[in-house]
């Protein structure tokens, strides 16, 4: 737990983080039947295979995920755009899976990110950022919905990941199947209130999950730790299943 404990977040005790508000919008309404690509508390509307998510990324630190295939690209100049100025001041705290650690961060002036904003949120990927200012900012994430047989890769050690689809949930249920765990692994969660990871969930010998985490924000993601030289998370969806 020393590299968790080392994440940005973990630097400011005293920051409050305000629940992520979320809402998906996508054509899978008509076309999945029984299964849904959110909670039931998440409102679906239909438009073909594009979709938006609404978030608030709060002040303080938390972390952040996009689950949609963004246009032109899903680097951090497209997602959180600083040309209005209100990402001022707001760092972000991409992941290195190369390297198994925190990248080199990056910080919002006024109109650009000092860094270039390059880094990238890619459906799969997730990342702190730590908003410094002193209101919630409001975002909205638009893009193509995930699909085919996708595969998010974790590596020995710790991996910050979301899910590839814009879903949430018990991991190992509904759209994303994640039953592929072996003995050793665990997943952190991170509580917002209190500002700390909650314990982990770990894996009997078998690899089955002594409890499954829960996922319970669609724009969020979760830290995966494993002792395998690699690990697969393969997830399946098509607007016609």
């Amino acid at each position: 737990m020393s590299n968790l404990r080392e994440s940005p977040c973990t630097r400011n005790k005293n920051v409050k983080i305000m629940r992520t508000k979320t809402m998906l919008l996508t054509a899978l309404l008509g076309t999945l039947g029984s299964v849904s690509l959110m909670a039931q508390s998440t409102n679906v509307y239909s438009l073909n295979a594009v979709g938006y998510i609404n978030v608030t990324i709060p002040t303080g630190f938390s972390i952040i995920s996009c689950p949609l295939i963004a246009s032109p690209d899903n680097t951090i100049n497209t997602l959180l755009s600083p040309t209005n100025g209100a990402f001022k001041g707001v760092k972000f705290y991409p992941w290195d899976t190369t390297t198994g650690s925190y990248g080199t961060s990056d910080s919002a002036t006024l109109s650009k990110w000092a860094g270039g904003g390059t880094e990238t949120l890619l459906p799969g990927q997730a990342a702190f950022i730590d908003n410094t200012t002193a209101n919630p900012i409001s975002v909205t994430f638009v893009g193509t919905v995930p699909s085919g047989t996708m595969t998010n890769t974790f590596y020995k050690g710790f991996t910050l990941v979301s899910s590839i689809l814009p879903t949430d949930g018990i991991l190992t249920n509904g759209l994303q199947n994640f039953t592929s765990a072996t003995a050793g692994d665990k997943a952190y969660t991170f509580d917002p209130p209190t500002q700390s990871y909650n314990p982990a969930f770990s894996t009997k010998p078998s690899g089955q999950w002594i409890q499954a985490p829960n996922i319970t924000n669609l724009a969020s993601g979760f830290f995966y730790f494993t002792t395998n030289t690699t690990e697969s998370w393969v997830e399946n969806f098509s607007v016609g299943q």
